[in-house]
């Protein structure tokens, strides 16, 4: 009766074994992603890429874009339409903290036309900060700035440069 005891458990530690393999698996995978956010029949956000990797079966779930990713933000206006275009060679979404991590030829580019190019760069989507302590560089209306560590909310209206290669001089904001 003691062996049988000994093969049954030795049966469910190797299945625990595979549930642990699995779970390290996506539960989904999704090839040419294409998604739409709309709200009032308004679009609001287009996000494409190559492959995503849905790991909501993760205990820190998250979806992974390992191909790239390419999202255009749209922020409807009286008259107009403005966009944000963001791209990335690989990004990961954190979904209960709603932090974006980009990586690999990161670019923004806003309907200001500021912009953003850097190797890796944090989003904190709740927060509507950006953040990274890679070397980068911005371009904005008035000024253009690189360094190694960036701090700042979406607008760049409140923003701290450390080790910065260059001038940086921002004029104050008109209401």
């Amino acid at each position: 009766m003691a062996v049988i005891c000994v093969l049954s458990c030795d049966d469910n530690l190797k299945a625990i074994q595979k549930m642990q393999i699995a779970s390290n698996e996506p539960m989904g995978e999704v090839k040419e992603m294409l998604l739409k956010h709309t709200d009032s029949g308004l679009i609001k956000v287009k996000m494409s890429g190559e492959t995503m990797l849905d790991f909501s079966n993760d205990i820190y779930p998250y979806t992974e874009f390992p191909d790239g990713i390419h999202v255009v933000v749209y922020e409807h206006k009286k008259d107009s339409v403005l966009e944000t275009n963001i791209t990335a060679d690989y990004a990961i979404m954190y979904s209960e903290s709603d932090l974006v991590d980009l990586k690999g030829n990161v670019t923004i580019v806003n309907h200001d036309g500021n912009t953003f190019h850097g190797e890796q760069l944090y989003w904190d989507q709740t927060a509507k900060w950006i953040f990274t302590d890679q070397s980068f560089s911005t371009q904005l209306k008035n000024a253009s700035t690189s360094g190694t560590m960036l701090d700042a909310d979406e607008e760049y209206n409140k923003i701290t440069v450390r080790d910065n290669n260059d001038q940086f001089y921002r004029t104050p904001l008109k209401k």
